[in-house]
């Protein structure tokens, strides 16, 4: 025996490779980069190809992912390609490889494809192969040759945006679009993917969808909610879901301007009929700028109803919400300046130590008045209502008038196309303007109408809820509360955490008239725990109506 035997027991011998393929199991990755590769049928071929390469290697094709076009530019961009690998990573069985009949269908991002693929191998422990050479990565040559073949595919890649890239620039800057045209228009040219919408040159324009689209930039300006704006549109039979019309607010390209990246920077105006001027454009973005100044995502808590309602004294950026999990007490605070902050509710053992929620049921108790001033309080409302009462009439006379001359419109249309005197395209093109302003005026129109016969009692509703103002917001759910906050002080209030007080710009008249009422001197009136430095608002529409508190 020689002597150097004895140490056989102790010497590592390197595994086998092909031990590996105990697991027989692979899944199939294919794809395309555009439609008309789809329609070619490279899909089926690749599909073939692997199953026939499949069998002959005795592996079983488990699962499939892909199956369409999608472009490789980057990676988790792609759907298919981004469940592909979240898949893979939290199966517990996992399949011995990923099949695809060529590597630049896995990924063509070059550095990003080889570090995908390294995490796959030797942290999943799932190998790739590629059908068309018959190579895999369960060896280390194979594993080189298949990185290789990634980083081929980036480079042939960029060599072939080097040729297209300055084409794409001048159909950009000749004011041509590329890709897809936003919700609302249709697009017509040579390279769109439905037949009937091909042409020899292109041409964009604003179908059904967007016509109606274009009153939602209306209602935008005006200032109504997002969430509102989608009701609408969905009684006009608009289907947008809010993620789609969040993001159409900034898109310019509505306005007639394109900012195509491929500009680097730069944009030009657009050859395509335009839905919104730029002046609406602009407003738009401005009420957004002062929606987002300090503006936190926050979900409604019960426990602090006034986040989204409080604004910082030093900055003017809204307050947020948090809980102090070790304590349990729940604060506001500014996120830009430091050390303003308020507890939310008053602590038991500190009653010195007041609470943004209790300072404001003070403020809420200003405008609970003595019996002796409900006379007066009662004039002045009757001649408030009165007066808005007046008003609203003659807002609905205007828009009676004008939904008689739409209406008269409509069935001359009418008329016409059934005799023949207009054609079908000409009828759809006007039929749905008139629908869509009869529509909106008809939303307009549904502003509550007081009727004289009815003042008292509306007066005695609106009493009992001032006299009670903090017991309804006390008692009331968080998304009432907030819109019980909303109709008091529509502009919000300043919090000055350190003297607990409140700063307001515009208040409902209704409410302002209870102070005025009271007489409060100079004296009283720092005593507060408001500071009132502009005007009121009128009260009007949904703010005068009990019913619109929701309580």
């Amino acid at each position: 025996m020689n002597n150097l035997d004895k140490y056989r027991k102790f010497a590592k011998a390197r595994p086998n490779a092909n031990a590996k393929t105990k697991n027989l199991n692979v899944w199939l990755y294919t794809r395309v980069s555009s439609a008309s590769q789809k329609d070619n049928y490279s899909l089926d071929y690749q599909r073939d190809e692997a199953y026939a390469f499949a069998q002959k290697k005795g592996l079983t094709i488990t699962r499939e992912f892909g199956k369409k076009n999608e472009s490789a530019s980057s990676d988790f961009t792609r759907k298919e390609f981004s469940d592909l690998i979240n898949e893979v990573k939290k199966e517990k069985v996992k399949p011995f490889a990923i099949m695809v009949y060529i590597m630049n269908r896995f990924s063509r991002s070059g550095g990003g494809a080889v570090a995908i693929a390294d995490e796959l191998i030797n942290k999943i422990g799932v190998h790739l192969i590629e059908v068309c050479s018959g190579l895999d990565t369960s060896t280390d040559d194979g594993r080189l040759e298949i990185y290789d073949k990634l980083l081929e595919a980036k480079k042939q890649n960029n060599d072939r945006l080097k040729h297209t890239i300055p084409g794409m620039k001048r159909l950009l800057k000749a004011g041509k679009c590329l890709g897809n045209v936003p919700f609302g228009y249709t697009q017509y040219g040579p390279r769109v993917k439905d037949f009937e919408r091909r042409a020899v040159e292109q041409r964009i324009i604003i179908n059904e969808d967007g016509k109606k689209l274009k009153l939602a930039w209306e209602w935008k300006v005006s200032g109504m909610p997002d969430h509102v704006i989608l009701t609408k549109l969905r009684s006009l039979g608009v289907n947008i879901r809010k993620q789609k019309l969040s993001a159409m607010w900034n898109k310019p390209f509505y306005c007639g301007i394109q900012t195509n990246k491929l500009l680097d920077g730069d944009f030009v105006r657009g050859n395509w009929e335009v839905m919104v001027s730029e002046d609406v454009f602009w407003k738009v973005q401005s009420i957004l700028e002062k929606n987002h100044n300090g503006y936190c995502i926050s979900k409604e808590v019960d426990e602090r109803p006034l986040v989204g309602s409080l604004y910082c004294s030093k900055c003017g950026k809204k307050l947020t919400g948090y809980l102090n999990r070790r304590k349990n007490l729940h604060y506001y605070k500014c996120q830009t300046c430091s050390g303003v902050t308020i507890n939310a509710n008053t602590p038991r053992r500190q009653s010195k130590n007041i609470g943004a929620h209790d300072v404001f049921v003070e403020l809420l108790n200003l405008f609970s008045f003595k019996k002796e001033l409900e006379p007066l309080f009662n004039l002045q409302l009757k001649k408030i209502l009165t007066n808005h009462s007046d008003s609203t009439k003659q807002e609905q006379a205007i828009f009676k008038k004008r939904l008689t001359e739409l209406n008269e419109k409509r069935e001359k249309l009418n008329r016409n196309f059934a005799f023949g005197d207009i054609g079908k395209e000409m009828f759809d093109k006007y039929i749905v303007e008139i629908d869509t302003e009869i529509h909106s005026l008809q939303q307009k129109y549904q502003i509550p109408d007081l009727e004289i016969s009815n003042l008292d009692k509306s007066v005695k509703k609106l009493l009992d809820i001032v006299r009670n103002i903090s017991k309804y917001w006390k008692s009331a759910s968080v998304s009432n509360k907030k819109r019980l906050q909303e109709l008091l002080f529509p502009q919000g209030l300043v919090l000055d955490t350190e003297r607990r007080q409140y700063l307001t710009s515009r208040m409902n008249s209704l409410f302002m008239l209870k102070l005025d009422l009271m007489g409060l001197t100079e004296e009283d009136k720092k005593k507060l725990p408001i500071v009132f430095d502009g005007e009121s608002d009128l009260v009007a529409g949904t703010g005068l109506e009990p019913v619109a508190f929701g309580l």
